[in-house]
């Protein structure tokens, strides 16, 4: 009876261990057709559906704890459905891998699912979950010893640096980790996929140059990525429309043509809607315009047009027609090129903020020559609003990308800090153990560890103090060159556009001009460029030495030079809006002051004068003496602006203006002692008062 039992026990349980080997069987049948398709990985759609349908059928046989089996299938499922660009279904797939992997204990295959969540959240406009995700992934990449992890994850990193936070330099540290990392296997593999995501990550070092405007070095990571090319269509795709651009730049038309009909021969063998068909189109079209082959470039431009009305998004549609519009312009027929322009206003000004800078150009020089002043005068106030918002935009991202650098050296340093530290520990605990078996020695291996350990803190803070002295100075420099940047090209953008713009109507169109007004003309815009050259002379040589901060030099300052010399620079601008100004300064007046700062003021202070007036307005200026100290007022006629207006425009409050001039005038009088105050004592008028102390 008892040997029954125990041969029926015997049986069962060799029936349970067959059924448990059936099971992990069938899960690492499904798992290596799940790699067999990604290491093939073409981007084909039948192998799209394939890879999701073995994922789906993996994850019905794999149990609650088969945590390694529903990983792969998820993460094959996810990858499925991103090629399919169905994100939504992407991002539930790729968060199930990631929580998978938790659970299961797998930190280091948490870092992939995290890295496709960071693009995945990007692309559906989730924000903040892109920023956690990336946070986690940025912690948990150190300790990760496979390669070809870490390079994953600094490869999503650089994309979310690129694409989310437009930090360029730091996308393009982690870009180059991420091919320098992937290089040892990509050479050594004979897996397609493994081939084609190092070419995709050489591809995006290039992208990065492209977008600085450095197609050499562009095309030296393409040439690099060569090899891997002729391996998926989609990565041929992607690498053929980088190549033209970069032979657009270089204007280099025969290569750029051979790679347009590479690309082009690509596509035809999917059924996508690929943007490259629109940009490359675009590209031999500017090609075509530079050369003069006018019917050409119509003919690449139809086909980009026709192209982009199948995709039918504004992205690409704008861009279309902003070509449309330089090749009307090429043609000198104006009126279709206004209207091409003004079909690619809104779109220019949603997507790119930089071509709709160029945009503004381009409409002020057509109003212009189509002979609609007023409307040319629109744009380039237009232009030079959002020049200068642009200009504060790039100072203001350049700090926060070297303040991200910063923090990210720091927390190398914090890391390496410790690192020394717990290897200094390490020792220590030997030397104390052998000590235990030298109960003698233990007294003064105590007292040798003290000092050793002060002798390392002391030596830590002193670097310590001394790195916060250095990145302070630094921190220091950067904002003021960000300054004086920002003051050389907000005081000389207006004077020198208006000298550009005169000079276009007088070559393009001197028919419209007699003898005297020509001879009148050259007068003004020869005595405005002599004065603008003076003046842009002096800027250079202070900003030279103001370099590292700026340093205030008082001295003796006569007020009826100072104004007259401001005048004089925006000449050209009085002109075009036939401004009079009334300087009622006859004799000198001494005031102490910086004169270079008080040159920048006065400048910023007639600029918004001339902005504000109307056409034929009047600009007064005089010099009383008040209680409080020399007053010096320029008033001028024209659209109010208050003192609360001031306030509020230093605040950063007042959304309708760039504010750039104005926060240069406080800046500056309030590190020379000067007053600024401003009043309306009419109706539609304005008067602002520089108040010297005696």
């Amino acid at each position: 009876m008892k040997l029954s039992i125990l041969f029926f026990t015997l049986i069962i349980s060799l029936r349970a261990y067959a059924g448990e080997d059936e099971h992990i069987r069938q899960l690492e049948g499904k798992k290596l057709k799940c790699e067999g398709i990604l290491a093939t990985f073409s981007g084909k759609p039948e192998s799209l559906e394939l890879l999701i349908k073995e994922g789906g059928e993996g994850l019905k046989i794999a149990g609650e704890k088969d945590y390694e089996y529903r990983y792969a299938f998820h993460q094959a499922i996810a990858t499925g459905y991103y090629y399919k660009q169905d994100f939504k279904s992407a991002k539930e797939q790729f968060e199930q891998a990631y929580a998978v992997a938790v659970k299961g204990g797998m930190a280091d295959k948490s870092l992939k699912p995290l890295g496709n969540l960071i693009s995945i959240n990007y692309y559906m406009g989730l924000t903040k979950e892109a920023d956690e995700a990336a946070e986690k992934l940025k912690n948990a990449i150190e300790p990760i010893s496979d390669p070809k992890l870490k390079a994953d994850a600094y490869y999503n990193l650089g994309l979310y640096n690129q694409q989310q936070k437009f930090y360029y330099g730091i996308a393009l540290d982690y870009f180059l980790k991420s091919v320098e990392t992937y290089k040892p296997i990509a050479d050594t593999t004979k897996i397609v996929k493994l081939k084609v995501d190092y070419g995709l990550r050489l591809m995006m070092v290039a992208e990065i140059y492209l977008y600085l405007k450095q197609p050499e070095k562009a095309l030296q990571y393409l040439n690099l990525a060569k090899p891997t090319l002729g391996l998926s269509l989609i990565s041929d795709i992607n690498a053929y429309g980088k190549f033209i651009k970069c032979y657009e730049l270089l204007k280099n038309k025969t290569e750029a043509l051979a790679y347009y009909k590479l690309l082009h021969e690509a596509a035809a063998k999917t059924s996508g809607n690929w943007s490259q068909l629109i940009s490359s189109n675009l590209a031999m079209a500017s090609l075509a315009l530079g050369d003069k082959q006018y019917s050409l470039a119509k003919m690449y431009l139809d086909k980009a047009d026709a192209q982009a009305k199948k995709d039918n998004k504004e992205i690409m549609t704008f861009s279309v027609n902003l070509v449309y519009g330089d090749y009307y312009k090429s043609l000198k027929d104006y009126k279709n090129a206004l209207k091409y322009y003004k079909m690619s206003e809104h779109g220019s000004a949603l997507y790119n903020k930089e071509q709709y800078l160029e945009l503004l150009k381009s409409l002020t020089t057509v109003e212009m020559l189509a002979g609609s002043p007023s409307d040319a005068a629109a744009y380039h106030e237009k232009y030079v609003s959002l020049s200068d918002s642009l200009t504060d935009s790039k100072v203001s991202l350049n700090l926060a990308e070297m303040e991200a650098r910063f923090q990210n050296e720091e927390k190398q340093l914090r890391i390496d800090n410790q690192n020394t530290e717990l290897s200094y520990a390490r020792s220590q605990r030997l030397w104390l153990g052998a000590g235990l078996l030298l109960i003698s020695l233990v007294a003064i291996l105590l007292t040798i560890n003290y000092r050793n350990k002060k002798r390392t803190a002391d030596l830590l803070d002193k670097k310590n103090e001394e790195l916060t002295r250095v990145n302070s100075e630094l921190e220091e420099a950067n904002q003021t060159k960000a300054k004086l940047f920002g003051i050389i090209s907000h005081d000389l953008r207006s004077p020198i556009n208006q000298v550009y713009q005169f000079l276009q109507l007088q070559q393009r169109n001197p028919q419209l001009l007699n003898d005297a007004q020509k001879g009148e003309l050259s007068n003004k815009i020869q005595s405005a460029t002599g004065s603008l050259l003076a003046t842009m002379e002096e800027l250079l040589l202070w900003s030279k030495s103001q370099m590292s901060q700026f340093k205030t030099d008082i001295q003796p300052v006569d007020l009826k030079d100072a104004t007259e010399q401001a005048v004089q620079l925006i000449e050209l601008n009085l002109e075009a809006k036939r401004i009079t100004v009334n300087n009622e300064i006859s004799t000198a007046v001494w005031v102490k002051a910086d004169p270079n700062y008080l040159q920048t003021i006065i400048r910023n202070l007639l600029q918004n004068a001339v902005k504000s007036s109307p056409d034929g307005g009047v600009i007064d200026i005089r010099c009383v003496q008040a209680a409080t100290g020399i007053v010096l007022a320029i008033g001028n006629t024209g659209s109010e602006f208050t003192s609360d207006q001031y306030a509020q425009v230093l605040a950063g409050t007042n959304h309708g203006l760039s504010g750039l001039g104005l926060k240069l005038v406080d800046e500056l009088s309030r590190k020379t002692g000067i007053a600024v105050s401003f009043e309306n004592p009419e109706r539609d008028s304005t008067r602002v008062s520089l108040t010297f102390a005696s």
